[in-house]
């Protein structure tokens, strides 16, 4: 039972975290440099928001090996590597928030102290730099690898666990396209990672057993 609870709550953890995400965060205009810019992201909500952003996907790791114990029981093997890539992916992941957190309030913090506004400039370099893009995108992509894989557990699984997975799954597939959305369509997706996250929390039995 106690595996059972702190499964539960590790995947109403990762959901509500990462939702907070998108609501925490400033969304000023990105498209000019200006001052308000430069305030928003030198501020402590882009922090926090960043560091629930990064708290969710990590979440997901602890979630999927309590999961992974309880479908044991049914035989079922595939949550094994959705641990796995999860884990990986979270991992990978974090050292690009970890740019986003303290590199660009870094940069807005010195455009605010210096007057110059032209620094801010340095954000989109920062942001694309090669290593950086090609870890957060393998991260990201081991992440929809462990939501698809869940799902298959699930399936396989039976029972109410079989349905359970699907929106889970769709959620952590689209974590990295909707970093190319806007706050609405950011916001939107936040809140489907979290529903997907409370749904497994809620169907997640002690037993289970194959269909």
């Amino acid at each position: 039972m106690t595996t059972v609870r702190w499964t539960r709550v590790a995947f109403v953890a990762a959901g509500l975290t990462f939702l907070l995400f998108p609501l925490l965060r400033p969304w000023p205009d990105e498209t000019v440099a200006t001052a308000e810019l430069a305030t928003a992201f030198a501020s402590d909500r882009w922090v926090v928001a960043h560091l629930c952003g990064i708290l969710g996907l990590a979440l997901l790791a602890p979630a999927f090996l309590g999961l992974r114990t309880v479908l044991v029981q049914a035989g079922v093997g595939a949550a094994t590597w959705a641990l796995v890539t999860a884990w990986t992916g979270a991992g990978l992941a974090a050292l690009y928030f970890g740019a986003e957190i303290f590199g660009i309030r870094t940069i807005a913090e010195a455009a605010l102290r210096d007057g110059d506004l032209g620094l801010l400039a340095d954000i989109e370099v920062l942001r694309m730099q090669p290593w950086a893009v090609a870890l957060f995108a393998a991260g990201l992509f081991l992440i929809a690898v462990s939501g698809v894989l869940v799902a298959v557990a699930l399936w396989r699984a039976g029972g109410r666990l079989r349905w359970a997975g699907i929106p889970l799954a769709i959620g952590l597939v689209l974590v990295l396209p909707q970093f190319f959305g806007g706050p609405e369509l950011r916001i939107t997706h936040g809140f489907l990672f979290a529903a997907g996250c409370v749904l497994v929390a809620a169907v997640t039995p002690s037993r289970t057993a194959r269909a």
